[in-house]
């Protein structure tokens, strides 16, 4: 299989997430280096062996494990990022499922973030991958894992075929709210979308090269509006941009970042004619597949959140910034 590494200015971390390959059952490893430095080509061209770089030029964002999907020589892609590695096992856990089903399309395993001593800060609490992924589900994950309705990108594995076949990542939303999507395309084109919390990966939460809080926000609430309207019938969509719309509105307000919604469904409007012809909507039949538990655990999450009082000071602090 080949290991695909997304790559932005943090050379040291992409070093230690190619010591963690090694010795696990990887034949190949690309690196798409989306800086504009020579210190992660560098860290790549010293680690030799079967380790590729794929250099951008550029900021393609998630237009890069695209590029690397396309040049990759096996047909079973692992998807990491530059600060999340497989815990030994996770790799053979879900090649396994690949061949017991063939037309899984996509699975994601357990994220796990660490801290500077690796030590486990968070995993399956509330608003957590496996929170989501798991849709309520409790207990040990059966052989073929759960049905999700998305996954985690940097600690997942695809099917090089199913992938491309849908035209992989949606080039167009750049960063954020991009697995959902392609998740439901790859459900739509008869590929399955599973959950395997067996196979952990260790996320490092590395603060150096990421983007603000508020413009990740900023961008998925963008993505959020765009991808409900691109992929769902209209009598579908617009409820569930109401409704999702203001859960991400009570989000932005618990963070502090009320004015990052609001650019969000502002940029929706303004930059519609990127998306307008790839609106492509899936079968009604499809929709609760697709969406699973979804508007039932934003729901969830508004309720826990009310109950521990926290809406109500996040607002406390809104209206005296005001």
């Amino acid at each position: 299989m080949t290991a695909v590494l997304l790559a932005f200015h943090r050379p040291q971390t992409v070093a230690e997430v190619l010591e963690r390959l090694r010795g696990l059952p990887v034949a190949e490893v690309v690196v798409v280096d989306n800086s504009s430095d020579e210190e992660t080509a560098d860290v790549v061209r010293a680690a030799g062996g079967n380790v590729r770089l794929v250099k951008t030029g550029e900021n393609l964002g998630i237009a890069g494990r695209n590029r690397a999907v396309q040049v990759a020589s096996h047909d079973l892609v692992l998807m990491l990022d530059d600060d999340s590695y497989p815990l030994p096992g996770a790799i053979e856990e879900l090649a396994a499922m690949f061949e017991r089903l063939p037309r899984l399309g996509v699975v994601g395993g357990l994220v796990r973030d660490v801290d500077a001593d690796k030590q486990v800060v968070l995993d399956t609490e509330l608003g957590t991958f496996d929170w989501w992924l798991r849709g309520g589900a409790e207990g040990p994950a059966p052989d073929d894992g759960f049905p999700a309705f998305f996954f985690p990108e940097g600690a997942s594995m695809v099917r090089r075929e199913a992938y491309l076949e849908v035209g992989g990542f949606y080039e167009p939303f750049f960063f954020a709210s991009t697995e959902v999507d392609l998740a439901t395309r790859l459900l739509a084109a008869g590929w399955d979308v599973r959950y395997q919390p067996r196979a952990a990966f260790d996320h490092m939460k590395v603060p150096a090269g990421r983007a603000s809080i508020d413009d990740v926000l900023r961008l998925r609430i963008r993505n959020h509006f765009w991808y409900l309207w691109l992929r769902f019938p209209l009598s579908v969509a617009v409820p569930r941009m109401v409704a999702y719309g203001a859960f991400d509105l009570l989000n932005a307000v618990y963070r502090g970042a009320a004015r990052s919604w609001a650019g969000g469904v502002a940029d929706a409007w303004r930059l519609r004619d990127r998306v307008r012809a790839d609106r492509a909507p899936i079968p009604r039949s499809l929709v609760p597949r697709a969406e699973g538990r979804r508007l039932r655990m934003h729901f969830d999450v508004v309720t826990v959140r009310l109950r521990e009082g926290k809406w109500r000071r996040a607002f406390v602090r809104l209206r005296r910034r005001a």
